[in-house]
């Protein structure tokens, strides 16, 4: 069976050919997503992506689907895993319904970044950076176990420094290119007054900000609008692909899910095309 993750950053499996616009090491194939993929049509049983579509833009999104649609064969299973908008909207509702000015709730202070930081941001860590530091610091218990439940691993994450063997070990090609780059970027911005720099150039990190938001319609329009069909929503841990779990994609070896707060859906590609 032949599987194609794209944009899969570095979430892969040996099982499947694993592609994105940066590579990190051999187990992924650099390719220019937003170019004709290097595949001939009908050649993929499955394809997947995860967490990739939010971050381009609504055109650039179709044409990754297209091209998902043409390398894959007919009766071929997509599944697509994305932020959930509807999840996080319906929260942002329940939580303000309980606002009082004489006691507001303190999960407000969250779920406002989780809605809207990724998109708005124009620095690294957004608003989310210095939410986290400060819930580390003094958040509650009840607080810090939701903001876990919501962003998985972020809000207990350690605060220990890597030591310099681990820091060494983690370097790549690609991470000193990376780091280069934004460098670059950052004497590059130094360009503009002070006051419209942030404005001008967004110095966030790849990969870091969303371009757009889908729900389980908005998911579904799309997949539809480029012939798939059968179109189905799953969990973390239900999939039609088989031995899907196996892989390791969606579910962690202790059970829990990947990305929290996802919508996951799979179509299949008609066998019979019009």
């Amino acid at each position: 069976m032949t599987k194609l993750n794209f944009g899969c950053g570095s979430r892969f499996s040996q099982n499947w050919v694993n592609i994105d616009v940066y590579s990190g090491g051999p187990e992924v194939q650099r390719v220019n997503l937003l170019k004709r993929w290097p595949f001939p049509n009908n050649h993929f049983d499955a394809s997947y992506s995860s967490h990739v579509l939010e971050h381009f833009t609504p055109s650039q999104a179709r044409h990754l689907i297209s091209e998902a649609f043409r390398v894959m064969k007919p009766g071929g299973i997509i599944r697509i895993v994305v932020p959930d908008l509807e999840d996080t909207c319906r929260e942002y509702i329940r939580i303000l319904d309980s606002f009082t000015p004489s006691s507001p709730p303190e999960k407000y202070h969250w779920i406002i970044p989780e809605l809207l930081d990724q998109i708005a941001r124009g620095t690294p860590s957004g608003e989310m950076g210095p939410y986290f530091q400060e819930l580390r610091e003094s958040g509650s218990a009840d607080l810090r176990a939701y903001v876990q439940s919501r962003s998985g691993t972020a809000s207990s994450a350690s605060t220990t420094p890597q030591n310099l063997v681990a820091k060494l070990r983690s370097v790549s090609p690609q991470k000193i290119y990376n780091t280069l780059f934004y460098v670059y970027l950052r004497l590059i911005s130094h360009a503009f007054p002070t006051d419209i720099r942030s404005q001008v150039m967004v110095l966030t990190g790849l990969g870091e900000r969303h371009r757009w938001m889908y729900d389980r319609a908005g998911l579904s329009f799309l997949l539809q609008n480029h012939g798939f069909h059968s179109i189905t929503v799953h969990s973390y841990r239900t999939s039609s692909i088989p031995d899907f779990n196996d892989d390791g994609l969606d579910i962690e070896s202790d059970g829990t899910p990947y990305k929290r707060v996802s919508l996951y859906l799979e179509a299949i590609k008609p066998i019979e095309l019009k």
